[in-house]
């Protein structure tokens, strides 16, 4: 009989998981579709903790600065040190969410009636039939001259516009029903984001308790070294979140404002509604910054196509001082990650998990990053081997890696043998900074 502690025990075990897991691997692999419609299901069933997460590190700074200094105003009396970190959590976490509610109410309040104002001004009959004569007037001239001018001359492009129509029924129709779909997922979204305040509160007055029973649970389950890392990993996380969302928030903030004046110096037109898209779609790294040009450039076109171009050439410069200027001195120099990749994550975060995916891509994939560095650094200095990225763009075997010194301009040999000298000006390997505390 087989004793549990014994080899060959262990051995048939690490075959069974083994086994067992090549089993799932390959039954994933041959439903992934229904795979990933089940994981996104259940992520959409929690969704109101992720939301209650970012809510709870956007209210976190003014928590801990209310906390600090009531702190310091209740030293002076006579109450316990428990029962000053338990009022002063208390009032903090209200302040918190009475300045976030503040400011969300403050932004619906400014953009609605902006928004109303903007739609209905722009689709006013007055202001559709000066559409219509200048897309007419537009079209005649371009198809002047042309083998096609007595076609369109014949035809009235509002009976045009309506046979399309007719024509096109059912397809508008399963439009009208995707539209009511959106409606539906927005309604989702809202009631969820609702939620994610209630539950940011929860996590906000005992985040130090939730922190010691996760603490708890990983010394349980994993052994002390293992369970050390999971604890340097969270620290990373923690790191890469609070600093990422908080420091672009303030990033949006500042370009939002900044185009707001700027537009209205130069006397653009909805320049309230065009800044806000603008603040809040630079939250999306690198896709963001051009949804929000777009969706403003569109209004202010139907309004002043010249004013639109004077629109599109302000908002572009705003963006080089923003990601020359502004970012690198909020978020760090870079997030760690190179361009390539910030548009990878954002990419298929975005797919998978839709507006929150492209906004949480880009530091997910950024610890990623890191941790996969830091393994790749960790083995070949096991190996007693350089960690500078520089120094392996010559080589053509490992033993290349012994014999280049890169200091010393040592030539290496290339693809048909000969030697050439290594000059070239490499990227600085990356390094992991943070974000901010």
């Amino acid at each position: 009989m087989l004793k549990k502690d014994g080899k060959y025990f262990r051995l048939g075990l690490t075959l069974l998981t083994v086994v067992i897991l090549s089993i799932i691997f390959a039954l994933t692999l041959e439903n992934l579709g229904t795979v990933f419609s089940a994981v996104k299901s259940v992520i959409a069933v929690f969704s109101f903790v992720f939301y209650g997460i970012a809510f709870a590190y956007l209210m976190n700074p003014i928590l801990k600065l209310v906390e600090k200094g009531l702190l310091k105003l209740l030293g002076r009396s006579n109450m316990t040190e428990r029962g000053m970190r338990k009022l002063a959590r208390i009032v903090g976490v209200i302040v918190a969410l009475l300045v976030f509610l503040a400011i969300v109410y403050g932004l619906i309040a400014m953009v609605l009636p902006e928004l109303i104002k903007s739609v209905t001004e722009t689709f006013s009959s007055e202001n559709l039939q000066n559409y219509y004569e200048q897309i007419t007037n537009w079209i005649n001239n371009v198809v002047k001259g042309t083998p096609v001018e007595d076609w369109f001359r014949q035809r009235d492009p509002i009976r045009l516009i309506q046979d399309w129509l007719s024509k096109e029924q059912q397809n508008i129709l399963a439009w009208l029903g995707e539209l009511v779909t959106g409606a539906y997922g927005i309604g989702k979204v809202l009631f969820n984001m609702i939620i994610g305040i209630i539950a940011a509160v929860y996590l906000l007055i005992s985040k130090e308790k939730f922190i010691a029973q996760a603490k708890k649970l990983i010394v349980a389950l994993f052994k002390p070294k293992r369970a050390d890392r999971l604890f340097e990993i969270g620290r990373l996380t923690n790191r890469s979140f609070g600093g990422f969302i908080v420091g672009k928030l303030i990033d949006s903030l500042i370009i939002g404002v900044l185009s707001y004046i700027g537009m209205v110096i130069l006397k653009l037109p909805y320049p309230l509604i065009s800044s806000t898209f603008v603040g809040v779609t630079n939250i999306i790294p690198f896709f963001g910054p051009l949804i929000g040009i777009v969706i403003g450039g569109v209004l202010i076109l139907l309004q002043n196509p010249l004013q639109a171009l004077y629109f599109l050439i302000f908002e572009l410069i705003l963006q080089q001082v923003d990601g020359n200027i502004i970012g690198p001195r909020i978020l760090g120099e870079r997030l760690g990650i190179s361009d390539f990749w910030v548009l990878v994550s954002i990419t298929v975060f975005g797919a998978a998990f839709g507006f929150p995916g492209m906004i949480l891509g880009v530091p997910i994939f950024t610890i990623f990053y890191t941790l996969v560095s830091e393994a790749v650094r960790k083995s070949v200095r096991k190996k007693e081997l350089p960690e500078e990225t520089d120094k392996y763009y010559p080589i053509l075997e490992v033993d290349d890696l012994n014999k280049h010194d890169r200091d010393s301009g040592e030539s290496v040999p290339d693809l048909d043998g000969e030697r050439f000298e290594t000059e070239y000006d490499p990227e600085e390997e990356f390094e992991f900074e943070d974000p901010g505390e």
